[in-house]
């Protein structure tokens, strides 16, 4: 009567990445959130069939990069034995679970909590009275997924190799499992992204816009049926920026310091917005635009880009200009190179200001 719980811990979906990326760069499996269909104890598993198998997924936008999902399944028993019949349902930590009868609920993740699957996964049990020789259990599963772990190097997307310890969920990549028992020989599954996506291949759907697409999966006996998306244009948090080096200006070559914001999106485009001020006379506020590829082939790889901005001067004299800038540098430490151009404004003659700074992330 040993369960296989093995079962449980197996969330591993084997998909190559999609991204424009070197052959290989990142070939890895994903982890993510498994579901179980009803599992029957090894006594009663001979007398009990699954006729029908459906199952859904439908996720949108939550904070912090997850997305708030939601996970349904119906299932059509039927058995050829009298008396009750043990039923067990694992499920992630974290979701909130609630098991239906026949339409009545039987069991929640709240009430009938079993904390045996350890850290990442929990169980419900039901039981299936006697004198049902048919029987509809559904499942709906509510819960936050987070981008998936990969055994790759997860840190080489702008924002996370720029500010990893504000930008801990760098990638796009979702994954939510599904563990089937081998019959019936196929399951109907249904994805809604509320949200741009693409599949990972080889792909169960293609990617859309939000719309929904049923197809009827083959099994491949009790495989994982793995359910691996990306979300391409997701928006992440970026970092804080702090800066410090020399700045040069028609008064002469003085300190420079710059403090702000960045975050990339999508990962090729970095938005920044900082203020810069020489700690005595000149402030400028700086919203800027920057050039670069969303990962490093290696570690050992610089970090590049090439960018514009648009600097306000506030003091001493309030008047727009033109910058154009170049970064280099590895993960949170960079060279930062500026060239800042003010045409005459009001009578103010044109000036023409550089700096080389020493930018840090976080």
């Amino acid at each position: 009567m040993t369960r296989p719980r093995a079962l449980a811990l197996l969330p591993l979906v084997a998909a190559a990445l999609a991204d424009p990326r070197p052959v290989h760069a990142c070939d890895c499996a994903l982890l993510g959130p498994t579901f179980h269909p009803p599992y029957v104890p090894d006594p009663f598993a001979a007398a009990v069939t699954t006729s029908e198998e459906v199952a859904g997924l439908t996720c949108r936008p939550a904070r912090r990069g997850r997305l708030a999902c939601t996970w349904t399944a119906r299932y059509v028993l039927t058995r050829a034995v009298a008396g009750d019949i043990p039923l067990t349902f694992a499920y992630p930590t974290g979701a909130d679970v609630v098991v239906r009868l026949d339409g009545e609920v039987v069991a929640d993740s709240v009430a009938s909590l079993d904390p045996r699957f350890g850290v990442a996964q929990r169980e419900l049990l039901v039981t299936w009275p006697a004198g049902q020789a048919r029987a509809v259990v559904e499942l709906r599963a509510d819960l936050l997924v987070g981008p998936a772990l990969c055994g790759c190097d997860t840190g080489r997307t702008t924002n996370r190799r720029r500010h990893p310890k504000v930008s801990p969920a760098g990638l796009p990549h979702y994954a939510v499992v599904y563990q089937p028992q081998a019959q019936p020989e196929s399951v109907r599954l249904s994805l809604d992204f509320r949200r741009p996506w693409r599949e990972y291949q080889p792909a169960l759907f293609r990617g859309g816009k939000g719309r929904r697409i049923t197809r009827d999966i083959a099994k491949r006996g009790d495989d994982p049926v793995s359910i691996a998306f990306k979300a391409p244009f997701r928006l992440d948090p970026g970092g804080p920026v702090a800066g410090v080096g020399l700045g040069f200006s028609p008064e002469g070559v003085r300190p420079r310091l710059r403090l702000g914001w960045e975050l990339a999106w999508p990962q090729v485009w970095v938005h920044s917005l900082v203020i810069e001020t020489d700690a005595r006379a000149r402030v400028a506020v700086i919203p800027a635009w920057e050039l670069t590829y969303p990962r490093v082939p290696h570690r050992l790889v610089p970090d590049s880009g090439i960018g514009v901005g648009a600097p306000i001067q506030l003091a001493p004299l309030a008047r727009p200009g033109v910058r154009v800038f170049a970064r280099l540098g590895w993960f949170w430490v960079h060279l930062l190179g500026t060239l800042d151009v003010y045409p005459a404004f009001r009578g103010a003659p044109p000036e023409r200001l550089g700096s080389l700074m020493l930018q840090f992330g976080i």
